[in-house]
């Protein structure tokens, strides 16, 4: 079984509003990776900054999508992680963000292939830097890792898989040869940038 999680935490700064709520193109940035997820996994689980947040999200998400609090007080994406791997019912899970709404599902399936009997894969930038979204996890493995830098005081969400062994390092740019502009890894944190993403929508749906 797989689960999909995503990461929907809070207000942005630069937004002025929940991520995953901000429309384009009329549908909420939540609903784009949910209907990526749902071709490739068997669970989806969204998870959201406070209490107050998940009405807003029961109006736009399908019935069959569970939306959990963060279980810790922190506001770092690793908090996001570990609530949602302890959600998670699959034995590996991809972690999206909720403002990258052209992830190509055929490189969320690749990840998953790599990924099986290992601890999970990342995807590492040309200059040495982790992409932390997508990826994927040993559910139960994972945990344990995350869980034990937060008690630490590590809040960064890329040391998990850094610091374990039996992990997939995966040079984002091999995966030009699925997404040629790389535009699975786009993530509109501005308005600007929502504008922006409009007249991507033609070429990838």
């Amino acid at each position: 079984m797989r689960t999909g999680i995503i990461l929907s935490g809070g207000k942005s700064s630069r937004l002025g509003q929940d991520k995953g709520l901000v429309k384009l193109e009329g549908r909420p940035l939540v609903s784009w990776i949910i209907d990526i997820l749902s071709g490739v996994v068997d669970e989806i689980i969204v998870v959201v900054g406070s209490e107050e947040t998940i009405p807003r999200y029961w109006e736009v998400v399908p019935n069959d999508v569970r939306i959990v609090t963060d279980c810790y007080p922190e506001d770092s994406p690793l908090i996001g992680l570990i609530t949602g791997l302890k959600e998670a019912k699959g034995e590996y899970a991809v972690v999206c963000a909720c403002d990258m709404p052209f992830v190509d599902p055929v490189i969320l399936e690749m990840l998953f292939c790599i990924s099986y009997g290992l601890n999970g894969t990342l995807l590492q930038k040309p200059n040495g830097w982790i992409e932390p979204f997508p990826s994927v996890f040993h559910v139960a493995n994972c945990l344990e890792t995350a869980e034990r830098l937060r008690d630490r005081g590590e809040l960064r969400i890329r040391r998990v898989l850094e610091t374990m062994n039996d992990k997939v390092s995966l040079p984002i740019e091999k995966l030009r040869e699925i997404d040629l502009e790389l535009v699975s890894f786009i993530d509109l944190d501005t308005m600007e940038s929502v504008e922006a993403a409009k007249h991507l929508l033609k070429p990838q749906y």
